[in-house]
C-alpha cells in the first residue's frame, strides 16, 4: 500500500476501519503496518488528513464530527518528526 496513490476517499475508508476496529466494533481492521504508516502520514500532512476527515465526516453514523476528530487528533495521528514536516 503507497499512501500517496490512494485516493480520499480510500483513506477515509481506512479510517472508518480504523475508527471501527478501535471502538470493538467490525473485523475489517487495517493491519498494525497499514495503520501506522496512515497515522504517521496524515500527521505530517495536515491537508490530507482534513481533506480525508472531512470525506469520512460524510459517512459518519453514529459518531459526531466533534468525535471522529478528537480520536483523529488525539488517539489516532502520530506526532510527525521535524525532519518529515512539511
Amino acid at each position: 500500500m503507497r499512501l500517496p496513490d490512494l485516493t480520499l476517499i480510500e483513506l477515509a475508508d481506512l479510517l472508518a476501519r480504523a475508527y471501527t476496529a478501535d471502538h470493538g466494533e467490525g473485523d475489517d481492521a487495517p493491519s498494525a503496518a497499514e495503520r501506522t504508516a496512515l497515522a504517521d502520514d496524515l500527521g505530517c500532512h495536515e491537508d490530507v488528513r482534513a481533506a480525508a476527515f472531512a470525506v469520512w465526516c460524510t459517512e459518519l453514523d453514529d459518531v459526531t464530527d466533534d468525535e471522529a476528530a478528537y480520536w483523529l487528533d488525539v488517539e489516532f495521528i502520530e506526532p510527525c518528526h521535524e525532519e518529515r514536516a512539511l
